[in-house]
């Protein structure tokens, strides 16, 4: 294994810029994991020569690893020799032809056509590749950075300490969970699968309780919220595997009102308790705050807009303080959360650029949480962000909430474009009328008119706000194309 931090360059094809987007997702991932990598968005100068650069990087001896990413584009230049793509394919292709290190170039597929074929140049098609097309994403990242750190996976394991579960009554609470979640993709029978999951829900609870801590400190807390990923990222599989379900939102509606009230509760961590500090409970606010951006950015992905609409206009009955028995009905703005810890209590004490940011919160969430391929840092983004926009539209006013939510993550979000922008097409204002709850056109424009910019949702110091849908389209231009 590497005892050094390799260098990668990524080789691509400006496909689109979306297809943009996943490369930077990927790279940005790849060095939060030690990577060292070289990509042209980052590293290519204005006034350098692109083909000086990519020769540079191809040939570069302290250069580790080529990720040759491949789609349809990208095969069919490298193919024809064509524009960038032709121009990097002849020097790599030369380096391989002239018996460079084989292990050097790594194919990596990004696409597949119709019938599931691979797009790969054919120079390439010889060579073992990796594939980051499909819904094996993630074993296939794991092994690509195995690669690129020279650390199999077959390999003779060092011998490490007893596991601290062996002390204890209780499994192992990740293996616990993993296991609760796949008892429900297992079962069939409706109404022993709404007990699976509830028993998933019970068993996700019990893992957060070793999270609870009186007075915590800044220190601890970051590493609590790190570690917490893992369990949330089990979480983030559980709700694909129960999104098949009839009423999908509104078991997890059901799901997140259990949880806040469990978790927002001194009785679940010291029963009988006569007092509490409000702040040791940030950590599960922050925790439900982010699961429930992530289970609209998981509707959002699938366009269940259905689900999304009885996600967001359940009642949800919640306890107004952990100490205490008063519920009330709020709607789902009460999951909207500012976590005090981070943002005055950890912020400040960091050094800049770190305390500079608008929300160190927001940094966080989309440096080093994302949970690829849905899960990105752009679309969690979008998702917060779309969790504000819709929100005057949904006619919530007879519940308690905090007014429009406010979304944390808005400066992180696409500024370019919207699924708002759709609105002009019929078919997708006929897609999205069950987000709002209507039957027509018109009752949708009724609707989005209410959507406006709230002038004061904004991080100080910034030159934008948070968008509204009418920021990106007009109530006569919708519907006005099939």
């Amino acid at each position: 294994m590497l005892d050094r931090t390799p260098k990668v360059f990524i080789s691509y094809s400006w496909t689109s810029k979306e297809y943009q987007e996943t490369v930077i997702a990927l790279a940005s991932r790849m060095r939060h994991d030690g990577v060292d990598v070289k990509l042209d968005v980052w590293d290519l100068k204005d006034g350098q020569g692109k083909y000086t650069y990519m020769e540079q990087c191809v040939s570069d001896n302290s250069i580790d690893k080529v990720l040759i990413l491949s789609d349809k584009l990208y095969a069919s230049k490298a193919d024809k020799r064509k524009g960038g793509v032709g121009d990097e394919t002849t020097i790599i292709s030369a380096e391989i032809y002239e018996d460079a290190d084989q292990q050097k170039f790594i194919p990596v597929v990004m696409e597949r056509d119709d019938d599931g074929r691979e797009y790969l140049p054919v120079y390439l098609r010889s060579r073992i590749y990796r594939d980051l097309s499909g819904k094996d994403y993630e074993l296939e990242y794991k092994a690509l950075l195995r690669t690129i750190f020279e650390a199999p996976t077959y390999q003779k394991p060092q011998i490490g300490k007893q596991p601290d579960w062996l002390k204890e009554e209780t499994p192992d609470a990740i293996y616990a969970l993993k296991e609760a979640s796949k008892r429900i993709s297992l079962l069939d029978l409706e109404k022993v699968k709404k007990t699976a999951v509830r028993d998933f829900l019970d068993t996700y609870i019990e893992a957060m309780k070793q999270f609870y801590s009186e007075n915590c400190d800044g220190e601890r807390y970051i590493k609590n919220f790190s570690e917490m990923k893992a369990y949330r990222n089990v979480f983030l599989d559980h709700i694909a595997a129960i999104s098949e379900n009839d009423n999908f939102g509104s078991i997890m509606a059901d799901e997140f009102e259990t949880m806040y009230n469990t978790l927002y509760n001194v009785d679940t961590f010291n029963l009988g308790a006569s007092s509490c500090n409000n702040d040791d409970f940030d950590l599960f606010q922050l925790h439900i705050w982010e699961l429930f951006v992530c289970a609209t950015t998981y509707m959002l992905h699938f366009d269940m807009y259905k689900d999304i609409h009885e996600l967001l206009v359940h009642t949800y009955f919640l306890k107004t303080l952990p100490l205490g028995n008063e519920f009330r009905p709020y709607d789902y703005t009460n999951f909207r959360f500012y976590s005090k810890m981070i943002e005055e209590r950890v912020k400040p004490q960091l050094p800049e650029p770190l305390s500079n940011k608008y929300t160190l919160t927001g940094h966080y969430i989309v440096s080093e949480r994302a949970y690829m391929p849905i899960y990105t840092p752009k679309a969690m983004a979008n998702a917060d962000l779309f969790l504000y926009q819709v929100y005057n539209g949904l006619n919530l006013e007879q519940l308690m909430g905090w007014g429009a939510w406010f979304p944390t993550l808005y400066v992180y979000a696409d500024q370019n474009h919207s699924i708002w922008q759709k609105l002009c097409s019929k078919r997708f204002c006929e897609k999205v009328m069950p987000l709002f709850g209507v039957e027509t056109v018109k009752d949708l424009q009724k609707a989005i008119s209410k959507c406006v910019i709230e002038k004061d949702y904004r991080y100080q110091g910034t030159w934008h706000g948070a968008s509204s849908i009418l920021t990106w389209i007009k109530l006569e231009d919708m519907a006005t194309l099939p």
